[in-house]
Order: structure tokens, then sequence, then C-alpha cells
């Protein structure tokens, strides 16, 4: 007889997180005119030029030589309730037009210089031989499988115990997998019919908030869709209230293996000192969970764009994360984290040029001390001055 698998502990696969380190604070700084430096100047600029700088403990960050997406790709049981425009095998699909470089966000991606790794963590069957939900993926793609796909949470759990650690690890293995092959910046995209709505679950059990308050249009859903959007929601926050506190357990009730997988990965990535941007709603609420289990983590993580979902606005805000971009809309997979991105490159050319102008300037040579001046004692009818013989007396 055994005792069983050990209970997943979020902490366990944070251990060795420390805070980033404190970048100096810069010197004033005289350009062209003897105008001040415009990043130098207290803004968004700077704040993203320190905040690279302390994940990569300098004071002034070098370029972002290499830099990856992660996209964390599962199907969610909620989806049947019609919850989402894109029919119940988009995300088989999505994951084979990414592989293929055909995503929008693939072409962003190779645009921007970025690495792309796909993992299909909860992606039912897409073929014949319903090989762990990856039929007809690369073995790449789909190596991290836990399941396919998750239970419909306004009922049911998402996955067991076991699965769910099993998918946390298996986000934290991708993370360590990057930080050993010397990727600086990580950028975590997701995939998945249904996501939002787990999403805007995890959220509302975390915040004790209701489903109006979190529920947004996702993929873009008419009024009825909405309305059945909310009830899963609803449902799924009623099953998910006893276990809110309880990060592992509430991503069991309530969560899925990708949603999962992107709370191990962001742990483990602020573990190892890996800076990431998180993209939209998903990995708000990933990174919510994930911050409730191991505070402090969430100062390794930027938040992209800002998109109109308000449980992405409610889980930042909890998080004092505020977003590079307000796009007002967001179309997955990591874009909004990939267009934030030109933006923080920008931040680091910036404060490289400053810091190399700081330290080029000439160190103006200090001005001479003035001479003593003594002070001229008024002196009274014969009597000596200050220093004057006695016997010489002013005349009278």
């Amino acid at each position: 007889m055994t005792d069983g698998p050990r209970p997943l502990n979020l902490r366990e696969v944070a251990e060795g997180l420390r805070s980033p380190h404190a970048p100096a604070a810069p010197a004033a700084l005289a350009g062209a005119g003897g105008a001040r430096s415009a990043l130098l100047a207290p803004g968004r600029l700077r704040e993203l030029a320190t905040w690279l700088a302390g994940t990569r403990d300098t004071d002034v960050a070098g370029p972002l030589e290499r830099a990856r997406l992660v996209v964390l790709a599962g199907d969610h049981g909620v989806a049947a309730r019609e919850v989402s425009v894109l029919a119940p095998d988009g995300t088989a699909d999505a994951v084979r037009d990414l592989v293929a470089g055909t995503h929008p966000a693939a072409a962003l991606a190779a645009a921007a210089g970025v690495e792309l790794a796909v993992h299909a963590v909860g992606v039912r069957s897409a073929g014949p031989d319903g090989d762990r939900g990856a039929g007809g993926l690369p073995a790449a793609v789909t190596a991290r499988a836990v399941r396919a796909g998750s239970g419909d949470v306004a009922r049911e759990d998402a996955m067991s115990a076991e699965e769910t650690a099993a998918a946390v690890r298996a986000g934290a293995a991708i993370a360590d997998e990057a930080a050993d092959e010397g990727v600086q910046l990580l950028l975590l995209g997701d995939v998945g019919v249904g996501a939002t709505t787990v999403a805007a679950t995890l959220v509302a059990a975390c915040l004790r908030k209701s489903a109006v308050d979190v529920v947004g249009r996702g993929s873009g859903v008419d009024d009825d869709a909405w309305m059945r959007k909310t009830a899963a929601v609803r449902d799924a926050v009623r099953r998910a209230r006893p276990v809110a506190t309880r990060p592992g357990v509430l991503l069991q009730t309530v969560g899925s293996p990708d949603t999962a997988a992107a709370v191990g990965f962001l742990l483990r990535a602020a573990a190892r000192r890996t800076p990431v941007v998180l993209d939209g709603v998903v990995g708000a609420a990933a990174a919510l969970v994930a911050a409730r289990g191991v505070p402090g983590a969430e100062k390794w993580w930027l938040a992209g764009a800002r998109t109109a979902e308000p449980a992405q606005h409610l889980a930042l805000e909890r998080l004092k994360l505020a977003p590079v971009l307000d796009l007002g809309a967001g179309r997955g997979a990591g874009t909004g984290a990939l267009a934030a991105l030109g933006v923080l490159r920008a931040a680091q050319v910036l404060a490289s040029a400053d810091a190399a102008d700081a330290a080029a300037a000439p160190v103006p040579e200090p001005e001479p001390e003035p001479e003593p001046e003594h002070e001229s004692v008024p002196v009274a009818d014969g009597q000596a001055a200050p220093g004057q013989p006695e016997g010489e007396r002013t005349a009278g």
C-alpha cells in the first residue's frame, strides 16, 4: 500500500525565487542643446528599462538577443455550452497553423526575430490515432500533453489532482528548458476554445467577484452566447468558492491543463530569473493564481497589452501590473505580448544609449576655491590693531 502522489506545492515549483535586482537611479543627462534626456525623465519608457535591467541583474540592460514565445494550447469542456464562436476543433487547427507558420502570431514572431514553441498540453484528438489529444500534431508539440481536453468546469472538475500536478510540472519544465538554453525573455501565449471562460472563472473565484463582473465577449460572442457564458461562469464559481484560497485545488476544480501549465511556467521562469511578458486574459488569470500561491513572483512578469476582457483588468489591477499597450481587443496566441515587445526593445535601446552618453561625457574640473578674506575689524583711537605691535598706535 502506498501513500499516493505527493500533493502539489507551488512553492516548490518556485524554489529559489528572489526579487529582481534594484537598478541604481539614473543620473540626469544633458543632451543636444542642454535638454535633459527624455528617457531619463520619469515616464513609462524608463519604468520598462528599469524593470528589464532589474530582471537581468544590472543597472542597464543589454540588447534582447534571444526571446521566445511559448504558446500553451488546450481544449475546454465548457466550450460545449456554446460560449465561443470558434468551432470545437478550432484549437487543433490553431496549433497546426502556429506550427506551419501561417498563424498571425507565428508571422509576428518571425518578423520580430522571436523563437516560437507550441505545446499542446490539453488538446483533444485531432486525428485517427487519438494520441493523448495529439492527432496529426508533431511529437515536439505533444511531448508535454497531460490529457485530451478538460472537464466542463460548470458541473465537474477540470482534471484530477494527479493531472493538475502533471500540468504544473510540465509548464515548469518548459520554463527550465528555455532558461537552460539561454533565452533572455519569454512571452506567454495561449490558444483554446473556451479558454476565456475558464480564465474568467479563475479570476472571479480568486477575487470574489460575480460572473457579470468578469465575463467579456471573448472570441466575439453575441448577447445570447454572452448570457450562456455568464451562466457557465456563475455555476463554475459556485463550485470554486470553497477552494478559492488553495491555488492547486482551484486549478483542479475550475482550471484546465493549459492554465495549470501556465502557472507552473510563470513560477519556474521567475525562479530561474527569466522575465515573462503576459498576453491576454488567460495569462493574467494564470498569473493571479500563481501569485496567490507564491507572492512576489509577479515582479518577474510584465503585462503586454490590455484587452477588452474585464477579468484581465481585474487580475492585472490586483497584481499591480500596468499593461504596456492598450489595444482594446486581443487576438490571442501571444500577439499582444509580441506587440509590446517592440516598446520594450525601444526602452532598452534608449536606456543603453543614454548610459553610453553619460559614461562618455567629460567630467568637469572642480572650480578653484576662493582665497579666504581677512575680516576688517574696527579699531578705536589710540588702540593697536590686531597683529599690530603695541608701540604702533593710530594717530589721534
